[in-house]
């Protein structure tokens, strides 16, 4: 049914599981699986130079881990994928990136890391889902209170 998926990922909770259901989906349809991660800005007036080399290095260790957790996911359900880090808005990217693409499915976990969202649809996922140009499941954390 789908032939390019366009997977965002940020190591959340919510997003490890969008990335099994997302890989299985691809597996299923024999579609091409990309994943993506957006890098937020960095500092926009940072006090020194070492603040803004610091953020440069925690942002590398991060995208490496995230690129392992993938890695490691893609080989348990066997299905390749491709690992894409932009930077900037989340949603504009995420969204730019899947009509750049022509991918026909986005998958994003229904909240990320904020407390806030995480009893409502995250503000990522539901700005996608107001404005992709193609089909979006958001997908839930894995509930354990059934």
């Amino acid at each position: 049914m789908y032939k390019k998926l366009l997977i965002a990922y940020d190591g959340s909770d919510g997003a490890k599981v969008a990335l099994e259901r997302a890989l299985k989906i691809a597996s299923e349809d024999k579609a091409t699986a990309n994943v993506i991660w957006v890098q937020g800005s960095l500092p926009h007036y940072p006090e020194t130079v070492s603040e803004v080399e610091q953020e440069k290095i925690s942002a590398s260790a991060f995208i490496h881990n995230l690129e392992k957790e993938v890695h490691k996911t893609t080989k348990q359900i066997n299905y390749p994928a491709k690992f894409i880090v932009k930077q900037g808005n989340p949603s504009k990217i995420i969204l730019n990136t899947a009509e750049e693409l022509k991918c026909d499915l986005i998958v994003v976990g229904g909240s990320g890391h904020s407390k806030l969202w995480d009893r409502f649809l995250g503000h990522v996922a539901d700005k996608i889902s107001e404005n992709a140009h193609c089909d979006v499941l958001i997908v839930r954390k894995k509930q354990n209170n059934y």
